[in-house]
């Protein structure tokens, strides 16, 4: 008798001997963090590097710089021991740190994946795998809660949400000192 061929649905998963299911899920992972912080970085560049006041921007500097600070600094100190007196990163950068934060970013985010991949999961095997994706998925998420929280700050600061209250309306506020 002839062998019946087995009918494969074009959405099965695909057996890839060389790779476990858990180190597909962390190159996912990697590739959505990447994504953020492309993301973020594209929104904020061409924006001041101000995070003393309250701009809408500073919530994606602030997310870049929670894997750039890293970077930042050994590039600031490598500055300063190569001698070059009263020039910081902020004067070779103006205005375009949210595009230096998202290169470090991805810097970080690269070197990280590297030594997971080729070091780690060879030498322990899958398990810092799991809790790797735990972290990367926290910042994943992290980063699209900036995010939103840029897009809400910006667009009620831009004046495009109305008041919830009709008192709130420009003009109709009146004061206890007002006649």
């Amino acid at each position: 008798m002839a062998k019946k061929k087995k009918k494969t649905s074009p959405f099965a998963p695909v057996s890839m001997p060389f790779l476990s299911p858990k180190f597909r899920r962390f190159d996912l992972s990697v590739l959505m963090v990447a994504g953020v912080i492309i993301f973020a970085a594209a929104l904020a560049m061409g924006h001041p590097y101000k995070l003393d006041s309250a701009d809408p921007y500073g919530f994606l500097v602030w997310f870049l710089l929670l894997l750039g600070h890293i970077p930042m600094e050994l590039i600031e100190f490598t500055i300063r021991l190569a001698g070059v007196d009263g020039q910081t990163i902020e004067n070779f950068t103006r205005n375009r740190e949210a595009l230096l934060l998202g290169m470090c970013d991805l810097l970080v985010l690269g070197i990280s994946w590297a030594v997971m991949r080729f070091y780690i999961f060879k030498r322990f095997g899958s398990e810092p795998l799991r809790i790797t994706m735990l972290f990367l998925r926290l910042i994943f998420f992290w980063g699209l809660f900036q995010l939103m929280c840029f897009i809400a700050v910006k667009n009620w600061s831009d004046g495009k949400v109305n008041p919830l209250h009709r008192d709130l309306k420009k003009g109709s506020v009146k004061t206890v000192f007002q006649k």
